[in-house]
């Protein structure tokens, strides 16, 4: 079974994105979305995330951002809580402001993904460690899974090694795209941090 990382749909500039600056209300804490643990005991109620005057308007079933969340719509997290199994994603309730300032409608969440799965082979992957979090990779070049580690149950997951890369099985992922659920897309994993292998060999 093939597994494809999640990434931002960046090919169609109508899509709303995220701003990308950092949400105060979350108190120095943020980072903990990206580390597969719980957060709804500490997570404020009635957040609100701002839409970048940059995006378009159109919003999306995963909302693209810089911040390696997954901000997603009551459609997708309907599919990811049928598809997986529970307990696999913590979902996290917020509201999307526009650059005019209006809050709508739509429910969102972010959809922690909880745990991590050790499963890079480092012998044939290519990539650079964090020199801060020396547990963790800051940049790959080329990404190579060792699929023997990843318990057969497991349809999306985070990688141990690079936490805030979200990892999705080729089946879960077919579904999400067969139900036209839209501002992402599954990359495949050969091609996974190719602009930096152009960039290094150029």
């Amino acid at each position: 079974m093939s597994y494809y990382p999640w990434v931002n749909d960046e090919e169609d500039e109508s899509f709303a994105w995220l701003d990308s600056h950092r949400k105060e209300e979350l108190d120095g804490k943020g980072y903990l979305l990206k580390e597969g643990v719980p957060c709804k005991d500490w997570f404020p109620e009635g957040l609100i995330f701002d839409l970048s005057k940059e995006g378009g308007s159109k919003l999306t079933d995963s909302i693209p951002n810089t911040s390696a969340l997954l901000v997603v719509s009551e459609k997708l997290r309907g599919i990811l809580e049928r598809e997986t199994a529970k307990g696999t994603i913590e979902f996290l309730p917020v509201r999307l402001r526009t650059p005019r300032k209006k809050v709508l409608d739509a429910p969102y969440f972010i959809a922690n993904v909880l745990g991590t799965v050790a499963c890079m082979d480092a012998k044939k992957s290519d990539f650079t460690m964090d020199p801060i979090s020396k547990d963790q990779v800051h940049r790959f070049r080329r990404l190579v899974l060792q699929e023997k580690k990843i318990p057969k149950d497991t349809k999306i997951f985070r990688l141990a090694e690079r936490s805030r890369l979200i990892l999705v099985r080729e089946n879960l992922g077919q579904t999400i795209l067969d139900e036209d659920c839209t501002g992402m897309f599954f990359q495949e994993l050969d091609d996974y941090g190719s602009e930096f292998r152009k960039r290094a060999s150029s």
